[in-house]
């Protein structure tokens, strides 16, 4: 199990991200779908596997405030889906929801914002391109 610190940086620059482009770019989808509805969001880990995949939370960075439905009516179509994001998770592998183990002790404590995964894709991008070589 890994520390309930561990953000997806120590992960990749400890070489336990397994293909962290595709990764990252998947969570960064994820994050602006969420960002879309919500304002700005952050990513938590799950800290059960080996961090090879991580399953991870996407979530609203503010919680929001809705009216409570009048007349015990149903909740409007927005506030399901924050719900939804608030209480899902998606797998490392599939990229696609989950709705179970989503207890805070199997979360990192620590969120990587919308700007830290940018910039983690930027970095991880730049080592991955050769170096331009001068013609003489």
């Amino acid at each position: 199990m890994m520390s309930d610190h561990t953000t997806l940086r120590d992960l990749w620059e400890g070489g336990r991200l397994k293909q962290p482009e595709e990764f990252l770019r998947q969570v960064w989808v994820r994050m602006r779908e969420c960002e879309k509805l919500f304002g700005p969001s952050c990513v938590r880990i799950g800290l059960t596997g080996s961090g090879a995949s991580p399953n991870y939370r996407v979530q609203p960075i503010q919680k929001v405030d809705f009216p409570e439905p009048k007349d015990g009516g149903c909740l409007a179509e927005n506030q399901y889906e924050y719900l939804a994001l608030r209480n899902c998770a998606y797998s490392g592998v599939s990229h696609t929801r989950k709705l179970s183990g989503l207890g805070n002790e199997t979360w990192s404590k620590i969120a990587n914002t919308f700007y830290e995964i940018e910039q983690l894709r930027r970095e991880i991008g730049a080592k991955k391109r050769p170096l331009k070589t001068r013609s003489a």
